[in-house]
């Protein structure tokens, strides 16, 4: 979507227009998120390790998402299904950690079309295999298989719009896909690429860090190490 201005000199420019995500995860919520409903929720644009970052507690009354601000460049059906991810994590029975899991809610509300997209976006045609083969993120390939037929339709003219051609070797992503903190009882557990850290006390809304250095992912809170991530033989 594009917004036109006019310039003194007469001149048309066009300036993409920065999706309103505040509405859209407002949209999303009442449409097929009806747990959340209760929840105050807290969402932004801003500098992230991951394409989005994402806390709660076990009450869901408290819920913080932060897109990347690189994001921005996506189409609005990628933007929709990176937030679908996020707001599956919290939505689900239990702590919600489980990236496949947090997939197969998403798909199920009705945002596989959506979540494809966004995989493409993402880099991810295959499955993102992590925590030793123990959790996985959808590739593009596998959630199409879930879609329905009329899913199918849709994402096929999502796609038209978007330009965007599906290749088994998509330009590689060098950014974790997202990351997700869950708080219970001031017990913060962050999980990064499927790994599982708990955060000091007295650390709350902590600005998270990813720096690899030799295939090794350090992960930082509010510059403190709290872990590190060894890059997984393929």
């Amino acid at each position: 979507m594009l917004v036109f201005i006019e310039e003194e000199n007469g001149a048309i420019i066009e300036l993409p227009e920065v999706p309103d995500i505040s509405t859209m995860v407002e949209v999303l919520i009442s449409s097929a998120y009806p747990e959340l409903q209760k929840s105050n929720m807290t969402v932004s644009w801003g500098k992230t390790s991951s394409f989005a970052q994402i806390q709660w507690g076990g009450s869901k009354n408290e819920i913080s998402i932060r897109v990347n601000t690189n994001v921005k460049t996506w189409h609005e059906a990628g933007i929709i299904g990176l937030i679908s991810h996020e707001l599956s994590h919290p939505a689900q029975r239990g702590v919600g950690l489980s990236e496949l899991k947090t997939d197969k809610d998403a798909i199920s509300r009705g945002f596989g079309p959506y979540l494809a997209v966004e995989r493409l976006f993402a880099g991810k045609y295959e499955d993102h295999v992590i925590q030793r083969g123990k959790d996985k993120y959808f590739g593009y390939r596998s959630i199409r298989t879930q879609l329905t037929h009329l899913e199918s339709q849709q994402l096929d003219i999502v796609l038209s719009e978007c330009g965007l051609v599906p290749t088994k070797h998509p330009s590689p992503v060098m950014m974790s896909h997202d990351i997700a903190m869950f708080d219970e009882e001031s017990k913060i557990t962050l999980t990064v690429e499927g790994r599982q850290f708990l955060l000091p006390q007295g650390i709350q809304n902590p600005d998270i860090k990813l720096v690899e250095r030799n295939s090794i992912t350090y992960v930082y809170a509010d510059e403190i190490l709290v872990g590190e991530i060894i890059e997984e033989e393929t």
